[in-house]
């Protein structure tokens, strides 16, 4: 039986093949190429060698895609895909994650990449703006007592975790070193409990959402808290609007699910956290404008 997979709910709407898979994606995920075929037929294949410029030109304001069916929960407005992505599939995306081999490849497939390969996830402004949001969104809930341990789970070199007390950790199998005052472990068996574990910028990539959080659950704390963070790149309109059978194309790339306020609700209470906090609001990270979705979920102390 299909079934959403961040909050578990059977309410599924058939959104029909509107899953635009970008050519990079397939390239890295599958191994599959977009090209013309060749022909046995001499002649028939100069012609095609011979039009091939024009199509090729073409090609960059049409496109070439290809399409994956995708649905709505009718519970918690999240949108994935119909047929779920393989976990062994979708990490060859991210073996060499936006190192120089894995930004030349993608900006030979999107040369517009180019202008903010070195920005993401590294840019001054970028780490300013998310870890100040951060900080002002947990200080509205969290107190001092609150983080003795704090984890950053697939948090790179830890430097978004904001500047609040707590010994600090970032779970991370990459090679890459964490910045100063953070300690790095590279083992799923070496991870503890923490009274705070922060998930920014995960969910949307992850195969299946629920199953993620859930596990993360258990290296909360009793009373502790987990935070999530992802962006909303399908607007409450829009979602209306594909419940009533328009057509948008979605995106499939890096982000596989889309998410709202009510998904990110769901999720955490699916995955048995009560919700403290909850918000959406524009951000300016420099190199893009979007929306953030900041959620806190706490554990309940007794199970």
């Amino acid at each position: 039986m299909s079934e959403c997979r961040n909050c578990g709910s059977g309410e599924l709407l058939d959104l029909g093949p509107i899953g635009q898979i970008q050519p990079f994606f397939l390239r890295r995920v599958f191994g599959i190429r977009l090209h013309a075929p060749r022909s046995p037929d001499v002649f028939k294949q100069k012609i095609r060698e011979l039009v091939s410029v024009p199509i090729s030109w073409l090609s960059r304001v049409t496109g070439q895609f290809a399409y994956v069916e995708m649905q709505l929960c009718r519970h918690c407005f999240f949108i994935q895909t119909k047929i779920p992505f393989h976990d062994d599939d979708i990490m060859h995306l991210y073996s060499d994650y936006r190192s120089p081999a894995y930004n030349a490849e993608r900006i030979s497939y999107e040369p517009e990449y180019a202008v903010i390969a070195a920005a993401i996830g590294q840019a001054e402004a970028e780490v300013r703006t998310r870890r100040q949001a951060l900080a002002a969104f947990l200080s509205k809930v969290l107190h001092t007592v609150d983080t003795d341990s704090i984890l950053d789970y697939g948090g790179a070199d830890g430097r978004f975790i904001p500047e609040i007390p707590g010994s600090k950790f970032v779970y991370e199998v990459s090679s890459m070193a964490p910045i100063s005052g953070v300690t790095r472990i590279t083992s799923q068996s070496e991870l503890g409990t923490y009274s705070l574990v922060l998930f920014a910028h995960v969910t949307e990539h992850v195969t299946h959402p629920l199953k993620v959080v859930r596990k993360l659950s258990t290296y909360v704390k009793p009373g502790g808290y987990l935070y999530i963070e992802t962006p909303q790149e399908v607007s409450d309109q829009q979602r209306r609007e594909l419940q009533t059978g328009a057509r948008l194309d979605l995106g499939i790339h890096e982000h596989i699910n889309y998410y709202c306020v009510p998904a990110v609700k769901a999720l955490l209470e699916a995955a048995g956290f009560n919700v403290a906090a909850i918000e959406s609001a524009p951000v300016d990270v420099g190199w893009a404008k979007s929306v953030h979705i900041r959620a806190l979920g706490r554990k309940p102390s007794v199970f």
